[in-house]
């Protein structure tokens, strides 16, 4: 399908653009559509709480204690998807400190946003410069397969951060191209799993709230991979709940992006019995979904948030609006993805690199003002014993 890109929040996260800046031409509906109940709903809020008590607490774990020591001495380049966008420039800056570790001379290609190509144009001064490895930062495999193709050719290890391979069945279902990616905990084998989980957390925290009585308003990304993997975890989960309805659905698809708190503000007030609003990605509560809510004046709103980008977690923090986010360290992410290269030049099979989340609130893992969500455990210096091993 076509891809192409658009113009972005400069606060969104890295998270969100894994998916965001590789775009398809598909779009969907937008407006509000009726849920379907599910199951028993005292078993659902039972189920729902013990997920967000784990998630409190943080899904994931260390880093891996065995594994291949640095491979030195390699070139390495980070192909970034737009390094204006802050949570991107922060995954950038986490790869090249793990590369200095590791001993490698890290350059780096700002895609700007696939401008005029860019991204394949990244790719192939990778192969031009003779590179040992790439590292795709949110550039999904789909719209540089060909230039990904010469890399292979040219015997250069790719692997993704925050990206999709060819073979995911959201871009197509096609042959893989990437020798790795970044790994995660043990309990989520994929990047379509990482969204997923998040997505049915989010619908775990509002059926807990509501006690089992949501009547949600659900803000979607459609037309992306992740963004249909969130909204699928989060629709299977809230149906499990008999007495939690979506009562709307409004669906972002990229073109949308301008009109977001328009379509959002039209759907809440045209359902006045909502009491639950879940907004799959972060990027859409900066682009008007926050100030619709904080203009609503709804105390009555329970909100699920994104990823817990710099701004999500100001909005936790300030209490209005959004009330919860899932915290998943970028660095961490950053590090995983060091890892997985630095495992392929060895030879060594993958390791799950203990990455997971948090349920964060105004309670809960909320970091200090001004800093980042970095999770529990101190994973830099895990892998920096890991690679001296």
């Amino acid at each position: 399908m076509k891809r192409y890109s658009i113009p972005i929040p400069r606060t969104a996260s890295a998270g969100a653009l894994a998916g965001m800046l590789a775009l398809t031409g598909c779009s969907t509906n937008t407006g509000a559509a009726a849920g379907k109940p599910g199951g028993n709903s005292a078993e659902a809020v039972s189920a729902a709480t013990t997920a967000v008590e784990a998630a409190v607490k943080g899904i994931g774990g260390p880093a891996p204690t065995s594994g291949p020591p640095a491979s030195a001495g390699k070139k390495v380049w980070v192909i970034s998807a737009f390094e204006q966008v802050p949570g991107l420039a922060h995954l950038t800056e986490q790869v090249r400190k793990a590369g200095k570790t590791l001993g490698w001379k890290t350059s780096v290609c700002d895609g700007r946003n696939n401008a005029n190509g860019a991204w394949a144009g990244c790719v192939r001064q990778a192969v031009a410069a003779k590179a040992d490895g790439i590292v795709l930062e949110s550039v999904d495999c789909a719209p540089v397969k060909a230039a990904l193709g010469e890399a292979k050719q040219a015997k250069i290890k790719i692997v993704g951060l925050t990206a999709f391979d060819c073979d995911d069945p959201k871009l197509g279902g096609g042959k893989a191209m990437f020798d790795a990616g970044a790994t995660f905990a043990s309990s989520v084998p994929s990047n379509a799993e990482f969204f997923r989980q998040q997505g049915k957390l989010r619908a775990d925290w509002l059926i807990a709230k509501s006690k089992g009585k949501a009547k949600v308003l659900h803000v979607a990304f459609r037309g992306v991979a992740f963004g249909e993997y969130l909204a699928e975890g989060f629709e299977k989960e809230i149906a499990t709940c008999s007495g939690c309805t979506v009562a709307g659905t409004v669906d972002i698809t990229p073109q949308d992006v301008p009109q977001i708190r328009q379509k959002f503000e039209t759907a809440l007030t045209k359902l006045p019995q909502v009491n639950a609003v879940a907004v799959d990605v972060d990027f859409m509560a900066t682009g008007g979904i926050q100030a619709a809510l904080v203009s609503a004046n709804r105390p009555d709103l329970s909100v699920a948030g994104g990823e817990c980008s710099l701004d999500s977690l100001g909005y936790v923090r300030e209490g209005k609006g959004v009330q919860m986010c899932v915290g998943s360290s970028l660095g961490h992410q950053a590090y995983a993805a060091a890892d997985a290269l630095n495992r392929v030049f060895a030879g060594a099979a993958p390791a799950p690199s203990g990455l997971g989340w948090q349920v964060v609130t105004r309670d809960d893992n909320l970091p200090k003002a001004g800093e980042r969500y970095e999770g529990p455990t101190d994973y830099r210096a895990e892998f920096r014993a890991l690679w001296k091993s």
